[in-house]
């Protein structure tokens, strides 16, 4: 089988997989058709327990010390993060400050 026939078939698979999920029949089946229809091989889907599909995943109820310790370690990134913040637009005020002081005095005034 060469690989454009493969590759054909491959398409036509996957499009009977879509179909087969959403249910709706895909608009490209009329324009492709694989060149050899005699490989085609029927895709069945696994069934799953009910008890699997009628009760949804449940987060941990119980918290563990790692999950403590990250965590702390995230609030303490946090607020490290803020201070950095604050301090940079701190910075960037007095900074500011200082330029729009020396725009606006006089040309012959000195300033601190």
């Amino acid at each position: 089988m060469s690989w454009a026939s493969e590759r054909d078939l491959l398409i036509v698979q996957t499009m009977a997989f879509v179909q087969s999920v959403t249910g709706k029949k895909p608009e490209t089946d009329a324009r492709i058709e694989p060149s050899s229809s005699s490989a085609l091989v029927e895709f069945n889907r696994p069934e799953l327990p009910a008890e699997a599909v009628e009760t949804p995943l449940k987060p941990a109820v119980a918290a563990s010390p790692v999950r403590a310790e990250i965590e702390s370690r995230v609030a303490a990134f946090r607020a490290h993060q803020q201070r950095f913040d604050r301090e940079r637009d701190r910075h960037y005020n007095s900074v500011l400050t200082e330029i729009r002081a020396t725009i606006t005095a006089p040309a012959g005034a000195s300033t601190p």
